[in-house]
């Protein structure tokens, strides 16, 4: 028997990949998705028509959707809910894509799944936005699902990404056993280095001048008496989270956090834009990018040509297929 799964704010199908990668048999009744990227790539992945795309979900006809789905996923937008963003929250009708939320409630409300899954970023849960939280745990539960919650990190579950996301699992009480429970943490044996490739094209390591901003930068908050100091690290770490908001990378999707090696000294850039990683570390949290030296950013030693920060480092941008490797779509 398939499990019936709708798919809303689909992305590129992480839930679908995920239950495909632990034998769940399901069939994807329909997905909601509007970036054009995001559409191509999710119907590359899953082997499935872009006529099964509802589109923007507050054009969604829900009357039309079926009442035998079983199961509802949806990662809601987030930049008004992340930190890199601008707090604009999530509240009913204030028009923020984060309150797109409460979208995912009417249909939930009409079509009656056994499961809903939601993920979101973990600032969901801080004081500023808890109360969108727990106002969607109460409406859910007056709907008949008992709720469960946790914040759970990438790299706690084999990926070299530090990736922070809380996830909700609404199951209806009267299939619930009250047995569920979150996976366990696992020992992370991958580091960035595993993830990357033997040889890159030039295009991605970043030019001399755009390097110089680091020692800019250093200075700048010498002076501040502020710790943002860039500081390159030494091997074995983790990336940092690889985000899907395009005004939140590149050097987030570079090398470093606690890998952080530096920032890059572009004033049009938002902060978390503009760090560097290690390679031998973890990456940030991958996003859709969407061009504008948005990837993330790695520190390499002992790379030949341009960009020298000494003798031995460079820094490059990750390529497509390490930010593939990073978010596990194989």
């Amino acid at each position: 028997m398939k499990l019936k799964i709708l798919s809303l704010f689909s992305g590129i199908g992480a839930f679908e990949k995920a239950l495909r990668n632990i034998g769940i048999n399901y069939e994807l009744v329909a997905f909601s998705e509007i970036d054009k990227y995001a559409i191509k790539s999710y119907c590359a992945i899953h082997d499935v028509d872009e006529d099964l795309n509802l589109g923007d979900i507050t054009k969604i006809d829900i009357t039309k959707l079926p009442k035998d789905i079983d199961m509802i996923t949806h990662g809601s937008p987030c930049q008004d809910f992340s930190i890199a963003g601008k707090q604009a929250g999530g509240d009913l009708g204030t028009g923020t894509k984060s309150s797109l939320m409460w979208n995912t409630i009417s249909i939930v409300t009409y079509c009656k799944p056994k499961y809903v899954i939601w993920e979101n970023v973990k600032n969901l849960l801080s004081k500023r936005h808890r109360h969108n939280f727990d106002s969607y745990l109460s409406i859910m539960e007056s709907l008949n699902y008992n709720n469960y919650y946790q914040v759970l990190n990438a790299k706690d579950y084999g990926i070299p990404q530090n990736r922070e996301r809380v996830y909700t699992i609404s199951i209806k009480k009267d299939i619930d056993k009250g047995n569920f429970k979150f996976p366990e943490k696992e020992e992370l044996k991958l580091r960035l280095k595993d993830m990357l490739e033997d040889e890159v094209d030039e295009k991605y390591y970043l030019s001399e001048k755009l390097i110089e901003g680091f020692v800019r930068h250093n200075k700048r908050h010498e002076e501040k008496g502020t710790g943002f100091i860039w500081k390159p690290k030494t091997k074995d770490d983790i990336a940092s989270t690889l985000r899907a908001n395009a005004s939140l990378c590149p050097t987030d999707n570079t090398l470093l956090d606690s890998n952080i090696v530096g920032h890059l000294e572009l004033d049009k850039w938002q902060d978390s834009m503009k760090r560097i990683y290690d390679i031998n570390k973890y990456a940030p949290t991958i996003n859709t990018m969407q061009g504008g030296n948005r990837e993330p950013k790695i520190l390499v030693k002992n790379a030949p040509k341009m960009g020298v920060i000494n003798s031995q480092m460079r820094i490059r941008k990750l390529t497509p297929l390490e930010c593939w490797r990073l978010m596990r779509i194989f």
